[in-house]
């Protein structure tokens, strides 16, 4: 029953967004005549690098949560797990890159409940913080509105409330539990520092992506360098919205969002189009390059996982024994058990 409440209110969240940029779009179409567009291809490369720092701004966060939650794994090979795993956000349903995170990585030696957990919080984190800045973001926006002012103080003070250690847990427990998953005990919650830690490092995505839109628009009409912090703010906005997209990396949504916020910059719906069509063209196109590139480098470093016997200093864990027959064995042996009687059998031959 929740599930299907939630697939409608996606649904419904979707439908709304698309309609009401349908109709803004048509009518800023009607109000241009039809002319060919210049690009000035110049800019172009400045977006593929925007979405290089994303992706690398992305993966460092994630390989810190997941060294807070105990990993100790070698930080080069799970930065490739990381980057390979996320050609898997574009087939529906964006399971399977959960899935192929979880084979990279435990090849490397990051057990999969780890890896699931870490998975979660970094995306939970990703888009609250995609939420706030793009809240604060429209707060400047809507300066001269008294009432959107209202509505974007209590947007910020709603999301700064879900970063509280405790409430915030709760929504990743609840989570893990609608997958039948153990919950994460409060002896591995985040303190309230490392969670304004994770928020801080993932800022720089935001930069990134505000500079991309910049640079996307650039191609086509002339912004100034003093609106890369709204385009920021409405990069955010748009990849936390996008989290409710039906589509494979919330394909429609994202741009829908884009389009609507860029029409006082921009002017133009011609030009709004190619706008946000280009970022999602560089977008793909390094994030499946960067795919295969963390696909060789994951794959050279890692091996399957054995698990080795615990040496009898080594062995402090909970449920690892602290030594066993093999451990106990001294080199040379004998790695038979002999039974009593062929024991005796043994010495009365000796003696004889």
């Amino acid at each position: 029953m929740k599930k299907r409440l939630v697939f409608i209110l996606k649904f419904t969240v979707m439908v709304v967004v698309f309609l009401f940029v349908f109709y803004k779009l048509r009518g800023a179409w009607q109000t241009v005549g039809s002319h060919p567009i210049h690009i000035d291809w110049s800019f172009a490369p400045l977006i593929g690098l925007a979405f290089v720092g994303i992706m690398a701004t992305n993966a460092l966060t994630w390989r810190w949560l997941a060294w807070r939650m105990g990993d100790r794994n070698k930080t080069l090979p799970l930065l490739g797990a990381y980057t390979f795993s996320q050609a898997g956000k574009y087939a529906p349903g964006k399971v399977l890159l959960v899935l192929m995170r979880i084979e990279r990585t435990h090849r490397l030696g990051m057990s999969r409940e780890l890896c699931l957990l870490s998975t979660l919080v970094e995306n939970a984190m990703y888009s609250l913080s995609g939420g706030l800045v793009g809240a604060i973001a429209l707060m400047f926006i809507a300066r001269d509105h008294p009432l959107y002012l209202l509505l974007c103080g209590l947007m910020i003070a709603a999301l700064l409330t879900l970063f509280h250690p405790k409430i915030f847990f709760g929504i990743v427990n609840a989570a893990l539990k609608s997958m039948k998953r153990g919950p994460i005990p409060p002896s591995r919650h985040f303190r309230k520092f490392d969670m304004a830690c994770a928020v801080l490092m993932f800022m720089p995505s935001w930069l990134f992506g505000g500079f991309g839109l910049w640079s996307a628009i650039h191609c086509v009409h002339s912004v100034g360098a003093l609106e890369l912090f709204r385009l920021s703010g409405i990069f955010g906005l748009s990849v936390t919205l996008g989290m409710l997209s039906m589509f494979p990396g919330g394909l429609g949504v994202r741009e829908a969002v884009q389009a609507l916020f860029l029409m006082p910059i921009v002017h133009s719906a011609e030009l709004i189009v190619v706008a946000v069509a280009l970022p999602r063209v560089f977008q793909i196109t390094v994030e499946l390059t960067l795919a295969i590139f963390g696909g060789i480098v994951s794959s050279r470093y890692g091996s399957p996982v054995t698990s080795p016997v615990a040496k009898p200093e080594e062995s402090n864990s909970p449920g690892i024994p602290a030594a066993g027959p093999t451990a106990a064995m001294a080199p040379g042996a004998d790695v038979h058990p002999v039974s009593p009687s062929a024991r005796s059998a043994k010495l009365s031959n000796a003696h004889d």
